[in-house]
């Protein structure tokens, strides 16, 4: 891709990643930003634990420890103008000591804004009880909400509120998520937090960028889902069933799964082949070539298969209220309102006739959606003004 020009440009970004999971496996490309940054003109280096870095393709400094993460001079040495850091909203002592050395720092928060017992309770209560693999946990992330929706949120709301005050702007991945997430802050009548939220989606790979877009007549009539299929997040159950309810009335649809797991989806529906997990080449091609991409998850902060497919030109079909499927189903799909076989296939089936009636056109879908999710517009959305927090 051609490099893109800002005004804001020059100097280098820290790119910092606390734990020590291998950077090369998250679903968060930090490469990705490197290349963005790069393209606005910054010297981006990549902050990690020497674990992390294994097998990581761009310019790297090891943080030898933990605690070096923790310490101010670390970073103090590595002369950088902008350090970003996936924060979870959390992490206040690791931004404290970016800021402490670096003068302008991002809050990457990988949440949907949804958060806060007090302040969002249903999100808060169903994302506690499904991310635990048995009833007794179950029982017990039910009463752990409940001493928070009674008492407050205690340290999370303290590391919340500290670790957003020291950075100087915290991302989201759509604008329905900045409005929750904001709409926390206003509850501990903190409006100077608000009004640090910004949107700033996952950037996508250059493949679904630059690619062109086949058209209508050159779409496999075919709705792909891609996940980790044994993961309670992305829910396989309701995905089968909703498939299952859908091919029944549409008959000449292909149905894929792409993913760790897919039997997960398959044992349930036998209609849906399973490729499997796959290179992200194919991936890429498969979003090509397909018409819609279905995604049924509990909770997510932004998916980024999502934003995938409305670069290559497809459609979504998800969940209201997931956050940025609300974003892109306007010009990029539809929403279904319940956790139900027949609300999930009846908003695949409407988006099939859709595309058989001629209203969906992917080069329009692209060209509304691939400079959101550009690389280097994605960096420049994150930067905060020049003097910020000083």
């Amino acid at each position: 891709m051609k490099p893109a020009s800002g005004r804001d440009a020059g100097g280098r970004v820290a790119l910092v990643w606390v734990p020590a999971e291998p950077l090369r496996s998250i679903t968060v490309r930090y490469e990705r930003y490197v290349r963005g940054f790069r393209r606005l003109g910054w010297e981006a280096i990549t902050i990690c634990l020497p674990a992390a870095a294994d097998g990581y393709a761009e310019p790297v400094v090891v943080a030898p420890t933990t605690a070096a993460l923790r310490d101010p001079e670390f970073y103090r040495s590595l002369g950088c103008e902008v350090g970003v850091a996936i924060t979870w909203l959390g992490l206040p002592d690791v931004v404290r000591a970016m800021k402490q050395a670096i003068p302008r720092v991002v809050s990457v928060s990988d949440s949907d804004g949804r958060i806060g017992a007090r302040v969002h309770p249903a999100a808060t209560l169903a994302r506690g009880v499904h991310e635990q693999p048995t009833w007794g946990m179950r029982a017990r992330a039910v009463k752990f909400w409940l001493q928070q929706w009674l008492f407050g949120g205690g340290k999370f709301d303290a590391d919340v509120m500290e670790s957003t005050t020291a950075a100087d702007r915290v991302t989201v991945t759509s604008p329905a998520a900045a409005a929750y997430l904001r709409r926390y802050f206003g509850h501990h009548r903190r409006p100077d937090l608000a009004g640090k939220v910004a949107v700033a989606p996952y950037p996508v790979d250059d493949d679904f960028l630059t690619r062109p877009v086949p058209p209508v007549g050159e779409r496999v009539n075919r709705v792909v889902a891609i996940g980790r299929w044994d993961d309670p997040q992305k829910d396989a159950r309701l995905l089968a069933d909703g498939v299952a309810w859908a091919a029944a009335r549409s008959p000449g649809t292909e149905f894929v799964v792409v993913g760790r797991n897919g039997d997960a989806v398959t044992h349930h529906c036998q209609r849906v082949r399973d490729l499997g997990v796959q290179p992200p080449e194919v991936v890429a091609e498969l979003m090509r070539t397909s018409r819609v991409l279905l995604v049924s998850s509990r909770w997510e902060s932004g998916p980024i298969v999502a934003f995938e497919a409305v670069c290559s030109g497809a459609t979504v079909v998800g969940p209201a209220w997931v956050p940025a499927c609300r974003w892109l189903a306007p010009d990029g799909g539809r929403c279904f309102s319940r956790r139900s076989a027949s609300s999930v296939g009846a908003a695949v089936v409407s988006e099939l006739r859709e595309w058989d009636a001629g209203h969906r056109d992917p080069a329009a879908v692209a060209a509304q959606w691939r400079p959101w999710f550009d690389p280097a517009e994605v960096c420049r959305r994150m930067l905060p003004p020049k003097g910020a927090g000083r």
